[in-house]
């Protein structure tokens, strides 16, 4: 996976190797490495790098323009990373690139593509016949490239938390509160009401306090993952912008219409998302606006009104960028909860209350007043493979919850409707 590359001389505070690895490490820290999938592949004369799908030709830097190749530890990471310093002829100063393996470590790599510089300066080919067979022995033995491949060593600015002040007795862990219409399952039936299996309440969900606090945070968890999956596409569009603006410079100065070194990378990164990955992520903003609601009485520090006023900033982002409120708008589902149409109204800022109006019905009323949703329920998908746990330790299946209160909701407004009786009364 390509991370960064740095022009040594026109990003601000990097003029030599060194200032590029500490930059990359701030810049990991903070969140705004956005790793990009590519094959990189070692010729006689070339290191190529090419798109993983397409095998289109991204980049191809000679190798008498490599003036460095090493595996590199740059501050706050566990694993090496591949280092490539290019100076291209028409350039003034060299470009650094940094690079994560994905099934081979990053000291495998160099020793192929410093076997290739030995090959190509010196006309033998000992040293990288060598760098192949280990590279080979390597790739055959049996192991899980999921498992050894961390993810970039940093945490979402923002995290859920269960609230922790009250202790369930004799448990040691968080006592959750009662999922809305789990508490409403528990509630003892009204005297006088029908008691068929028709009218009568379903389970609803878990009863007894240990399974209480597993829904809760089996759904924090998930809203977690969301909040993963906002900052990333924020992370992207931010590394689409840079790349955008740096390609626009170099268009200015440029003296000839050859396509300069490093400029496919950048390419490749100035390309916006498709319309149904912005689709995606508008999907998992209202999605999350429900969980907050709905986890409002078990997560604190930050609560959910606070982390409601984070998702705003990327939703914001996400609009300008997909020019304005016209494609958000057309995002139906999922449908908003009753809880969540009313914690947006209670807590959103003025400047914040212009952006969520604006963005019509879908977004500002509840799935109760609006036309039932097409298709299956919607479930999110996240970038990372993640899944949630299907069944508690009883082997019930767990529902998504944001559905399950859209449930809820709709059978609590059918139990509320007025009805007929067979003789002629009306029953409320």
């Amino acid at each position: 996976m390509h991370l960064v590359t740095f022009c040594l001389g026109e990003d601000d505070g990097v003029h030599t190797v060194e200032d590029a690895s500490r930059k990359l490490a701030v810049m990991d820290s903070q969140g705004r490495v956005w790793a990009q999938e590519m094959l990189l592949r070692v010729s006689p004369d070339h290191v190529t790098l090419l798109d993983p799908a397409s095998k289109e030709e991204l980049e191809s830097y000679p190798l008498g323009a490599i003036v460095r190749c090493d595996a590199v530890m740059p501050p706050g990471r566990s694993r090496s990373l591949l280092l490539l310093v290019c100076q291209e002829p028409e350039r003034a100063q060299p470009d650094v690139h940094f690079f994560q393996g994905l099934r081979l470590g990053a000291e495998l790599i160099r020793e192929d593509i410093q076997g290739a510089l030995h090959n190509y300066r010196s006309g033998r080919g000992e040293r990288r016949a060598a760098a192949l067979r280990a590279t080979q022995e390597e790739l055959q033995r049996d192991r899980s490239p999921a498992a050894e491949t961390p993810p970039l060593q940093r945490r979402p600015s923002v995290r859920a938390v269960i609230s922790t002040v009250e202790r369930g007795a004799g448990h040691g862990r968080p006592q959750a509160k009662p999922i809305p219409e789990a508490e409403e399952a528990q509630r003892p039936e009204p005297v006088g009401t029908s008691s068929n299996a028709d009218s009568a309440s379903p389970d609803l969900g878990p009863r007894g306090p240990d399974l209480a606090v597993l829904q809760a945070e089996r759904e924090v968890d998930i809203l977690n993952h969301v909040f993963d999956d906002v900052e990333s596409f924020v992370s992207r569009l931010q590394k689409s912008a840079e790349a955008a603006r740096v390609l626009e410079h170099r268009e200015r100065g440029r003296r000839t219409r050859r396509r300069a070194a490093g400029e496919g990378l950048l390419t490749l990164r100035a390309k916006p998302p498709s319309e149904a990955e912005y689709t995606d992520v508008l999907q998992k903003i209202k999605y999350a606006f429900s969980l907050l609601a709905r986890l409002r009485g078990n997560i604190a520090d930050p609560s959910s009104p606070e982390l409601l006023h984070f998702l705003f900033g990327p939703l914001q982002m996400i609009v300008n960028t997909s020019g304005g409120p016209e494609f958000a708008s057309s995002v139906r589902r999922p449908h908003l909860t009753s809880d969540a149409v009313a914690l947006l109204r209670d807590n959103v800022t003025p400047r914040e209350n212009e952006l969520w109006t604006s963005l019509g019905d879908s977004w500002t009323r509840p799935g109760l007043e609006l036309p039932p949703e097409e298709g299956p329920p919607y479930r999110p998908e996240f970038f990372s493979g993640w899944e949630p746990p299907v069944t508690d330790p009883q082997s019930r299946a767990w529902e998504d919850p944001v559905e399950k209160q859209l449930q809820h909701e709709r059978r609590r407004r059918q139990q509320s409707a007025p009805q007929v009786a067979v003789n002629g009364w009306v029953r409320w």
